[in-house]
């Protein structure tokens, strides 16, 4: 796993920094870990839903942020590329990959053409089977990592009435179970499917279906 704590410790002082790609259990600990000192993250995967994501911390006083993920097409399976590769996704003729600017100079060395993404192929699906790493089972903590926004921003709709658990109003304390529907105004509806079991961190691995 990547150190993470070299991350922070260089985000500290109001510099911006970057990871490499993460995978889901490095993104909870590293977002919890921002929060705890006062800093924002921002995730990029290139993919509507992607799984392997970019973390870029930065103070509250900057904004926003840029993205530095691309996803090209590739004609020929690449190899690993380790933290400067996100998502690999088999497509027509080929394959689309998510990239880091030395990512991309890799492939490029390795005699790959990277070309442009065919049209469509990042249109975000309709519905879609997700494995997550969350910190725990609370509506706000499920809510929020399954639909992509912050857990400050889904509690918030929670609060004012806007998600429904099995049926009724949720509270951001409501614990989740196998087979209970999350619905949510203006985000759409989350099934947890199944909890795969805690991680070596005590964070929980689960898997849901989104439909939005």
């Amino acid at each position: 796993m990547a150190d993470l704590s070299s991350y922070l410790k260089r985000a500290r002082g109001g510099r911006v920094v970057q990871t490499g790609f993460l995978d889901l259990e490095a993104q909870a600990l590293l977002e919890e870990a921002a929060r705890a000192e006062g800093l924002r993250v921002a995730f990029f995967g290139g993919f509507p839903l992607a799984e392997r994501k970019v973390a870029v911390l930065y103070p509250a006083e900057i904004p926003s942020v840029h993205d530095p993920v691309e996803v090209v097409f590739l004609e020929r399976e690449p190899p690993d590329l380790g933290e400067a590769m996100g998502d690999l996704e088999a497509w027509e003729g080929g394959f689309l990959v998510a990239l880091l600017p030395q990512g991309k100079k890799a492939l490029q060395e390795a005699g790959f053409a990277l070309l442009p993404p065919p049209e469509g192929a990042l249109k975000a699906k309709s519905e879609r089977v997700r494995t997550l790493v969350v910190p725990s089972l609370r509506v706000d903590a499920v809510g929020a990592k399954g639909f992509g926004v912050s857990r400050t921003y889904f509690a918030q709709g929670v609060k004012v009435g806007k998600v429904r658990l099995k049926g009724r109003p949720a509270s951001p304390k409501d614990e989740m179970a196998p087979g209970d529907t999350l619905l949510a105004e203006g985000l759409g509806s989350l099934r947890l499917l199944e909890v795969l079991g805690e991680t070596r961190r005590g964070n929980y691995k689960i898997k849901v279906e989104v439909e939005r």
